[in-house]
């Protein structure tokens, strides 16, 4: 892209690390100890030489903190061959014209984001160094147990999360739902000859002017007693509009939380894939060329030029009509958001999905589409819709009932952004419910003391006669918290302000790889080890697991990051309480020893196939129950198994402890078959 007059190398990114065999800490400047990573010597050396001949240096790392302390060493390590020629240089997408734009505009290596990082690493290294033998002396039998400045507080949340489930006691209460259409041709106030009968599903509302409480079957029966004979007619009909506005462009959370619920990635393989699309890829010219914006970033700010040209985008394939007359202007709630940086988006949104999708792998592809079609709707207009709300009453003899019922409606009016997707129902989130594809209502899933959401209604207007189809009591059991995914924790992470993008993947990796926590049905659960390590921070040195204290300790990095604080300060503020806990809980911990418990081997729960007995495979049969509570530990889910004597349903939480099991109707038993007294066993039985 610069031609011949530059000489362009990587350094491959850090060149200096601190040594692994100690604190190497210096505790009265609080500066680390740094050496050559090995196998970058030649590396170093044939920077060195390079400069000596070069015009100009221009250091080009990433633009966050890490990229400048690395611009800074790589400053030092060339010394006087440098002296007096180097510059900094940043951009946030790999093309010729940023590139351009950021030779233009040099800079000096920013002091303040070096010192920021150097805060981050020593801070990280006395947390781990000093911690860590806590743990050892708590908790014997155990190698590699670690404690760090971000990765105890997120473990902490996974293990709260943990107990508020356990915690949790399911409440029993029932809704009532009727089914009801206009009434028929012929009847009073029906419908007029040749109108469709549309059918569409309505609940319980209100009782006495209050939100129904039935929290047994006797309570539904009641109502279904008292309705028995009722006529339904309808009260109240409100039409209006509601606005269903684009989200912003991703950032890295919002696309790492994004790719799992959509894609089934996990924050790894997210960040794997959009650096890949970052650095560039082999178009048909041969050429490599970046496709996204840098990717570690909070920011959801975008450049004009990016909006204008989206704008352009937008006009060609779907219309001036989904133009918005203004591009719209993201802001980033984060206070720490560095809005220097811009959201992760196409370079070029000219480079659709589908013009590119033959140059990349089919994940490469899945998730630049991702990226396009957020970027394209974000600079779109909202979707609009029409909503009708039916309040309908229960009459008995022509006296209203103390029964009120309400059924919803909503139609898609205008696409809007959602038309980038393609469809023209909410495919971005799929909230058509399952439970209402199963039923084949064609209605959204009811919440508690909500009226059920119809995708079609008839036209109704205070006063007119309904016909009941069927009055259908159901049973509902609250439900606990759920458990995070990793995309979740990682979104719990950002709000809490704890790590910072290019750490969010590497801190739930770090918790499995310690084995704190597991994944089963893609959900974190603590393992009995992470609960034990929680549990002893918690108690000897609790401001480890604060969310609160290390969410302050990242604002003081950012603030020196900002030339608003001064980074020894910061450092003395934060190592005095710290020394005085860490001694104490060393004594603590020491006295209270246990054996730590044994780790449950990680690995996502996978279906398997059963094997026949002469060997070969076969597919695992289905279930109606297959995805519903445990009604033993009420926290798992139920999944088909295999074992010896065949397929069975158990429980996901089976390595955590819960051994609930049941037969599957129409797969035989699990019971093994003895043979009758005096009677000889068959081989295989």
């Amino acid at each position: 892209m610069l031609g011949p007059d530059f000489n362009v190398t990587a350094t491959s990114g850090h060149i200096l690390e601190m040594p692994v065999d100690g604190l190497h800490v210096n505790l009265q400047d609080f500066t680390p100890t740094l050496n050559l990573i090995r196998g970058k010597g030649q590396r170093i050396e044939a920077l060195r030489q390079a400069a000596a001949s070069a015009e100009m240096v221009f250091l080009a790392t990433d633009m966050d903190r890490e990229g400048e302390a690395i611009a800074q060493h790589v400053a030092e390590r060339l010394g006087r061959t440098a002296t007096g020629k180097v510059s900094r240089i940043t951009f946030t997408a790999i093309t010729e014209a940023d590139l351009r734009a950021a030779l233009a505009a040099p800079r000096p290596i920013d002091r303040r984001l070096v010192e920021a990082q150097m805060a981050r690493r020593v801070t990280d290294r006395l947390v781990g160094y000093m911690v860590s033998p806590i743990l050892w002396q708590g908790l014997s039998g155990m190698k590699r147990l670690s404690a760090g400045r971000v990765q105890s507080p997120a473990l902490w949340l996974v293990v709260e999360r943990e107990r508020a489930i356990r915690a949790f006691v399911p409440e029993e209460w029932w809704s009532i739902e009727a089914e009801l259409s206009k009434k028929e041709a012929g009847e009073q106030g029906g419908r007029g000859a040749g109108e469709k009968l549309i059918k569409f599903w309505a609940s319980l509302f209100a009782i006495k002017g209050k939100k129904p409480e039935l929290k047994t079957r006797a309570d539904a029966d009641k109502v279904l007693t008292d309705l028995q004979d009722a006529e339904w007619q309808v009260q109240r009909v409100e039409k209006g509009t509601r606005l269903r506005y684009p989200y912003s462009p991703f950032t890295t959370d919002s696309l790492q939380q994004a790719a799992s619920s959509q894609l089934g990635f996990n924050p790894r393989l997210t960040m794997k894939l959009a650096q890949e699309l970052y650095e560039g890829v082999k178009l048909g010219d041969g050429k490599a060329v970046g496709l996204i914006t840098y990717i570690r970033t909070d920011s959801v700010a975008v450049a004009p030029q990016a909006q204008q040209a989206a704008r352009a985008v937008v006009a060609k394939f779907f219309g001036e009509a989904y133009l918005p007359p203004r591009p719209p202007i993201y802001q980033t709630r984060d206070k720490t958001a560095q809005e220097a940086h811009e959201a992760i988006r196409p370079v070029d949104p000219w480079k659709t999905p589908k013009a590119v999708e033959p140059y990349l792998t089919p994940q490469q592809y899945q998730l630049y589409r991702l990226i396009w079609r957020r970027f394209i709707a974000s600079q779109m207009k909202p979707a609009v819709y029409d909503t009708v709300t039916v309040d309908i009453e229960t009459l008995i003899q022509g006296s209203p009932t103390i029964y009120l019922f309400r059924a919803t409606g909503s139609t898609l009016r205008f696409a809007g952004f959602l038309k980038v997707y393609g469809v023209d129902v909410d495919a971005e989130e799929g909230r058509q419910s399952e439970e209402g594809k199963r039923r084949g209502m064609g209605q959204s899933e009811q919440k508690k003391g909500e009226g059920i959401e119809n995708e079609a209604m008839p036209e109704l207007a205070a006063g007119d006669p309904l016909t009941l189809h069927q009055l259908v009591p159901k049973q509902h059991f609250t439900q606990p918290p759920s458990r995070y995914t990793e995309a979740q924790l990682i979104g719990a992470l950002k709000k809490l302000g704890l790590g910072r993008p290019s750490t969010y993947a590497t801190i739930v990796e770090t918790l499995k790889e310690r084995k704190y926590v597991d994944l089963a049905q893609k959900r974190l659960y603590p393992t009995p080890l992470g609960f034990q390590v929680c549990e002893l921070l918690e108690k000897h040195i609790q401001m480890v697991v604060d969310v609160g204290f290390t969410a302050r300790m990242e604002e003081d990095l950012d603030r020196i990051a900002r030339g608003e604080a001064d980074r020894l300060a910061v450092m003395r503020e934060f190592y005095g309480p710290f020394e005085a806990m860490v001694e104490q809980a060393m004594t603590g911990a020491a006295a209270e020893r246990k054996p730590a418990a044994r780790a449950v081997r990680s690995g996502e729960v996978k279906r398997r196939s059963a094997h026949s007995r002469g060997g070969k495979s076969k597919p695992l049969p289905k279930s109606e129950k297959e995805g519903q509570v445990c009604p033993l530990c009420h926290e798992g889910t139920l999944v088909v198994k295999s074992g010896k004597f065949g397929a069975f349903l158990g429980c996901s939480r089976y390595a955590l402890g819960c051994q609930y099991t049941e037969n599957i109707a129409g797969a035989g038993s699990r019971k093994k078959r003895w043979p009758k007294k005096g009677q000889k066993k068959k081989r295989g039985s």
